[in-house]
């Protein structure tokens, strides 16, 4: 993460009453190459489901070394983490000041606070 987010997110963090509880989101760097065989080859499945599955168990089967270390790395410093594999993410929960410690772990290539999204409704077209 580059310093100028990290000093922001940081500083974000700080003004958090200090015995609270915050949740982020912490990407990590994808891995470059894949360890294992080829990935699956979509005419090997009698369907797209059954497709979509092998794909997702070939990139739970590549493993995360980095996302391990850091899934350890962060529970070391008391937060509460739910991993997600397929796009090499950790959601954390903790205190702030546990948090603002793991923005600089090597392996965060970024953050975010985990807020709520507001969803855009379409609009019926216009009867004229």
């Amino acid at each position: 993460m580059d310093d100028e987010s990290l000093k922001k997110l940081q500083a974000e963090l700080g003004a958090r009453p200090s015995g609270g509880t915050e949740r982020m989101i912490l990407q990590t760097v994808r891995p470059t190459r894949s360890r294992g065989g080829p990935s699956p080859a979509p005419e090997a499945y009698p369907d797209r489901t059954a497709y979509r599955k092998a794909l997702i168990d070939f990139e739970d089967g590549q493993g995360a070394p980095d996302l391990d270390a850091l899934v350890g790395k962060l529970q070391a410093l008391g937060l509460k983490t739910s991993v997600a594999r397929g796009v090499q993410a950790v959601v954390v929960e903790g205190a702030p000041e546990a948090l603002s410690r793991a923005l600089e772990a090597e392996e965060v290539e970024d953050a975010e606070f985990d807020r709520a999204v507001d969803m855009v409704r379409p609009r019926r077209p216009s009867k004229e």
